[in-house]
């Protein structure tokens, strides 16, 4: 048998898993109560494995989301108006001191440059401007290329393949023969360190199940787990790499972690 895939931690939520966040080797877990309507926020270590505080929430419980997590420094979002997305308020919060250093409200925003913020007033007039994430001060930016988001440099993220790919063709002939598996509509797949990842789709009855693979290099299965099961649609970006581990949330409910070194 060939040697499996060590498990570095799990941990099982009492609600909904919306989205994870990084920043180095800090964690974002938010979580979302759709029948209490409130979201909360917790920060897992990755070196020790330990939680740096857990369910958090803000006084808005629901209206509040994740835009960027960079460096000290989670840049919320709230929805100040649930019929128009563009009246925002957002606000910043150093996970170390866990209070709020900075806030504007009714802004638009344009993107993230690493600690620079684009925002543009809901005016008329639409005035532009960019703010240091660390202390909320207005900067001069003159860099026009702001992402959405900004994510951990050491991140990896699979490929995401759908079923008019030719990549997509092969990983369904070598699940059929490694597995047993009939791949359906899409996957995501990535090769690391001498190790094949794939979450695959497939049909089971009339229902949809997203499971993830990790082969060796022979072909040989060292890792499978259940993503979704009576999943409603086809998921990307369903694990990712860091530091040496695999992240993924199973079933919306559990954050699970391999380490896949010294394999």
């Amino acid at each position: 048998m060939p040697k499996q895939l060590h498990l570095q931690f799990s941990e099982v939520f009492p609600t909904d898993i919306w989205e994870t966040a990084l920043s180095s080797d800090r964690l974002l877990i938010s979580c979302r109560n759709g029948d209490a309507m409130e979201a909360t926020f917790s920060l897992f270590n990755l070196n020790n494995h330990q939680f740096e505080w857990k369910a958090l929430g803000f006084d808005e419980n629901w209206w509040v989301t994740v835009y960027a997590f960079v460096g000290e420094i989670i840049v919320f979002q709230i929805f100040n108006d649930s019929q128009n997305i563009d009246e925002r308020s957002v606000f910043g919060f150093d996970v170390n001191a866990q209070e709020a250093v900075w806030s504007v409200d009714n802004i638009n925003v344009r993107g993230l440059n690493g600690y620079a913020l684009s925002l543009k007033v809901n005016e008329e007039e639409a005035e532009v401007f960019t703010i240091d994430i660390r202390s909320g001060n207005e900067i001069l930016e003159t860099e026009e290329d702001f992402s959405v988001k900004s994510m951990s440099g050491n991140l990896i993220l699979p490929f995401h393949y759908t079923g008019d790919s030719n990549y997509f063709t092969t990983v369904v002939r070598f699940l059929k023969e490694f597995a047993e598996v009939d791949l359906v509509g899409a996957c995501d797949y990535l090769e690391y360190e001498g190790l094949i990842f794939m979450s695959a789709h497939e049909k089971l009855e009339q229902n949809l199940t997203n499971r993830l693979y990790v082969f060796n290099a022979n072909g040989e299965l060292v890792l499978t787990e259940v993503l979704a099961q009576h999943s409603k649609g086809l998921a990307s970006d369903t694990f990712y790499i860091v530091n040496e581990q695999l992240i993924f949330v199973k079933e919306k409910r559990e954050v699970k972690c391999y380490l896949i070194k010294d394999l």
